[in-house]
């Protein structure tokens, strides 16, 4: 008796990367749309705390403190929706020689990547916070994060629209 059953109806790791790399264009047009509309509607805390979170009252050590955290909480959200699901395809693709990596899931995982690293960048200066109450050091790049995976996003959902219209 096999411990993986679905393995035993040729259901393998190859068969199930291929379907979902091969899935329909209304299918990634909706995911680009969601990942998207995930970007602007948790982005955009994010980047009225970029540029408006010192008005917002408070001594300037409490506005220190509480704004990198609230953009370090709303900005991991967007890299877990936006660029978690890039990078996967993209390690997918890359993962199997049957399986040709195109061109945009190539990219799009290099984009995740890179908002990843971004975050990363920032969520460790955030860690200061509960160590110091305040953070490790500034810039903190949230901001970045929110605007390039939204942006991409974005660009993937309108090419995509384009591609089935055509």
């Amino acid at each position: 008796m096999s411990v993986r059953p679905d393995l035993d109806r040729g259901s393998t790791y190859t068969t199930q990367a291929n379907a979902l790399l091969s899935r329909p264009a209304d299918q990634r047009r909706r995911e680009y749309k969601y990942r998207c509309a995930q970007a602007v509607i948790f982005g955009l805390p994010v980047l009225v705390l970029q540029w408006f979170g010192r008005s917002l009252g408070g001594s300037a050590q409490e506005v220190d403190r509480w704004v990198p955290l609230l953009q370090a909480l709303l900005a991991g959200w967007v890299t877990f929706v936006g660029a978690t699901g890039m990078i996967v395809e993209g390690a997918m693709s890359l993962t199997d020689a049957q399986m040709r990596a195109t061109t945009g899931v190539i990219v799009d995982a290099v984009v995740g990547i890179i908002a990843v690293l971004l975050y990363l960048f920032g969520a460790v200066s955030v860690l200061g916070i509960l160590l110091r109450a305040h953070p490790f050091y500034h810039p903190l790049l949230f901001h970045w994060v929110v605007i390039i995976l939204a942006v991409w996003s974005a660009a993937r959902w309108i090419s995509m629209r384009d591609r089935i219209a055509h």
